[in-house]
């Protein structure tokens, strides 16, 4: 028997085929296979791709299982079924990407996950499966401490301190760069010349999707001394502990396993002189980050067909699909 697993994200869908003893067979990858993404006909034919190019080598695939974000819907249950029954898939399963990315660290059956990207979301695993999940409610009702939130406070830190509301800060031409505004003839001594930026900066904000703003999530880390960019981040690793917290439960300390680039790169990713003021998103718990949730769909896709996953066949499946995806990123 053959497996597949599959790890369908907002950019990029990620899929490896496997043994039930945890051997990987393939690795592919596609483009976005997140239906709220990229539209459900899209999403399912980056999935079918991804899956094909797993497949080279094995041919076919019984069962698949598709770690996605995002509602389940039968419509885009259909549109993956039809395409992965051409590689012999009979029986196709989705997964939530939390789960995945939780199966993706440990190979426990209970602790917490987190993801900070764009988004925000935690959850509390139990027995292998979702207990609780809080968050997710996209970036005008929620999402705090993520890439948005972060990119928003960043941009609005800029205006205010162009408009002589606040103090200068370096995020400024850090954030007019990174929106083409060139400010180099300005004097920022003149209101008149800051007043322009402003216009320019009010108008290429405005002129784009609002949740292109986590664009700007990046520009807080990098500039850990700056007195604005340090009070973001601090509040956005405080955020992110209170996400944890409204899953948490004493009588289960953890692991907690986190993914996301605000998380993964920027919070644990800080530099000494700002670490020492962040919140870390598991208070005493240790904190196991991973880069995605393709590991954990291997995983989700052994334990629905019955197979038990060891810590050393979760190791082995750590190593050889982190092999397969640097072969192919070389």
């Amino acid at each position: 028997m053959t497996l597949l697993a599959l790890d369908a994200g907002g950019t990029s869908t990620r899929a490896v085929a496997l043994t039930p003893a945890g051997d990987v067979l393939g690795y592919g990858r596609g483009p976005a296979g997140n239906p709220t993404a990229a539209g459900i006909g899209p999403a399912a034919e980056s999935i079918g791709a991804a899956a094909g190019v797993a497949l080279r080598t094995a041919g076919s695939a019984e069962v698949a299982v598709v770690a996605m974000a995002g509602e389940q819907t039968d419509a885009f249950r259909t549109e993956v079924t039809e395409r992965l029954a051409a590689y012999g898939v009979t029986r196709v399963v989705l997964e939530h990407d939390l789960l995945a990315l939780y199966c993706s660290g440990t190979p426990a059956p209970d602790g917490y996950a987190l993801i900070a990207g764009t988004g925000t979301v935690a959850a509390r695993v139990v027995g292998g499966g979702l207990a609780a999940v809080v968050g997710g409610r996209g970036w005008l009702l929620g999402d705090a401490g993520g890439g948005f939130w972060i990119g928003r406070r960043v941009a609005r830190a800029v205006v205010a301190a162009l408009d002589g509301q606040a103090p200068p800060t370096a995020l400024t031409p850090l954030v007019l760069a990174a929106l083409g505004i060139d400010m180099r003839t300005a004097d920022p001594e003149d209101p008149v010349a800051r007043a322009a930026l402003v216009r320019q900066l009010v108008s290429s904000v405005y002129a784009r999707r609002p949740v292109a703003l986590a664009e700007l999530a990046p520009l807080a880390f990098a500039v850990p001394n700056d007195p604005a960019a340090r009070s973001i981040v601090v509040a956005a690793s405080r955020a992110l502990a209170d996400l944890v917290d409204a899953v948490r439960v004493p009588e289960l300390a953890g692991p907690v396993v986190v993914g996301g680039s605000v998380v993964v790169r920027g919070i644990l990713g800080a530099p000494e002189s700002l670490a020492a003021d962040l919140v870390p998103p598991a208070g005493e718990t240790p904190v196991v980050p991973v880069p995605d949730g393709l590991v954990g769909a291997a995983v989700l896709a052994l334990r629905h067909t019955g197979h038990a996953v060891d810590e050393a066949t979760f190791l082995r499946l750590q190593e050889r699909v982190l092999a397969y995806a640097l072969r192919a990123s070389a």
